[in-house]
């Protein structure tokens, strides 16, 4: 009897929080490090992409040429993409999830006019603020402040409340600081999420002729290309493994 195709869900692009009902905040990144993965995958096996990105979603569904398909569906916010999980891991195990969506660290919590700012002398500032929440807030004021409550990380779930027992891939971004402490810091958050391995890199080397990321494991690390990063992740992800659960029916 032949083995199922192993599974694979790979999450791509960034999270969206709304101000009011017009504006919002996230980040630059489009996802486009989470499809080419995802197609590298889908020669190794099935594959679900969960992306941000409506154009990758659109490309998908014309088709990748891959040998396993890539099913594809959206995200907007850090809440979207909880719920779609909680859909996704209750419908059955993945071989490997690959968490390479750019989640926001934080939400908006609140919006306020600044109506004076006072610095104190120990550095610190005394800020006297007025409520400015509406459906959209006045472009009159001469200065707001956006309050950011701190949201749950995502990929932290994936041992403990979604049970996953596959192949876990974490991805982190830094800026402005050493390769060294780059790996230091990326050992560390491998670690505290129960991640095989995390993909590493900063701000600098997104882009450019050095663009890469450094892949740690409980094996060390070592610099990829940026142009080698998916297919050295389907290698990976081709190697044998103890199946995480028996697969629903």
């Amino acid at each position: 009897m032949t083995a199922p195709a192993p599974r694979f869900l790979v999450t791509a692009g960034n999270t969206r929080e709304m101000i009011d009902r017009v504006r919002d905040w996230g980040n630059v990144f489009t996802g486009n490090t989470g499809l080419a993965i995802a197609r590298a995958l889908a020669d190794v096996g099935e594959v679900h992409l969960l992306t941000s990105n409506r154009q990758h979603l659109a490309q998908i569904e014309q088709g990748v040429g891959t040998r396993w398909p890539v099913r594809g569906s959206a995200f907007t916010s850090h809440a979207d993409l909880i719920a779609a999980l909680d859909r996704l891991m209750a419908g059955g195990a993945f071989d490997g999830v690959f968490m390479t969506a750019a989640v926001a660290d934080y939400r908006p919590a609140g919006v306020y006019q600044v109506t004076d700012r006072r610095p104190n002398a120990d550095g610190t500032q005394t800020w006297t603020v007025r409520d400015a929440r509406a459906a959209k807030v006045k472009s009159t004021y001469p200065a707001v402040a956006f309050l950011g409550e701190r949201t749950e990380k995502i990929v932290d779930l994936f041992r403990g409340r979604w049970g996953h027992k596959g192949l876990l891939f974490k991805f982190k971004l830094e800026v402005g600081i050493t390769p060294e402490e780059l790996i230091r810091i990326g050992e560390a958050s491998r670690v505290a999420s129960g991640a095989d391995y995390l993909v590493a890199n900063t701000l600098e080397m997104v882009e450019g002729a050095n663009a890469g990321a450094y892949l740690i494991s409980n094996q060390g690390s070592e610099f990829i290309p940026r142009n080698e990063l998916a297919a050295r992740i389907a290698k990976i992800a081709s190697t044998p493994r103890p199946d995480p659960s028996p697969r629903p029916g």
